[in-house]
């Protein structure tokens, strides 16, 4: 079996593969059958991601192409994946910052029409993402315009970059 150095206690810790609840996105996403370090003397598990960019964009190619209605969470994750700050992603929205504040902290539900506008100035903004428009495009009429009840985690196989919602 393989080791690894633990970055906690820095102890041998074993190198495993399982699925992984990555939580330093700020969204629940959990990443399928990803290698991770697991030790047995303190606990700790750290993902080992080797192409954290490639898995960036397939995280927001899946919260694009999300079948409901965008959270607050969701937004602020793909404001940042595009590399803006509030007032500037404000600005490009034609929505005062202040409103994008609340919306991003779940305290006001996005509207309908800010929900698009958001998913297509993202898919635009980035170079990567911008052959995905046709994607976005042909789901956009099927999008759930009603408020979810909860948070929808999406499961990502950074090996075949397939994602999926459970």
């Amino acid at each position: 079996m393989k080791t690894a150095s633990c970055s906690n206690c820095e102890k041998l810790a074993d190198v495993v593969t399982q699925n992984y609840r990555f939580e330093e996105m700020g969204l629940p996403v959990e990443l399928r059958n990803i290698k991770v370090i697991r030790c047995s003397h303190c606990g700790n598990v750290d993902p080992i991601i080797p192409h954290m960019d490639s898995l960036l964009h397939i995280l927001a190619m899946a919260v694009v192409c999300s079948p409901r209605k965008l959270s607050g969470e969701e937004v602020r994750f793909l404001r940042k994946y595009a590399g803006k700050s509030a007032r500037d992603f404000a600005r490009f929205l034609h929505v005062d910052h202040t409103h994008l504040s609340k919306v991003e902290n779940g305290k006001t539900e996005i509207g309908t029409r800010l929900d698009k506008l958001v998913r297509l100035l993202i898919v635009t903004m980035s170079p990567t993402l911008k052959d995905e428009v046709s994607k976005l495009l042909e789901m956009i009429p099927d999008i759930d315009d009603s408020c979810s009840e909860g948070d929808q985690e999406i499961q990502i196989d950074p090996a075949t970059r397939n994602y999926q919602y459970a």
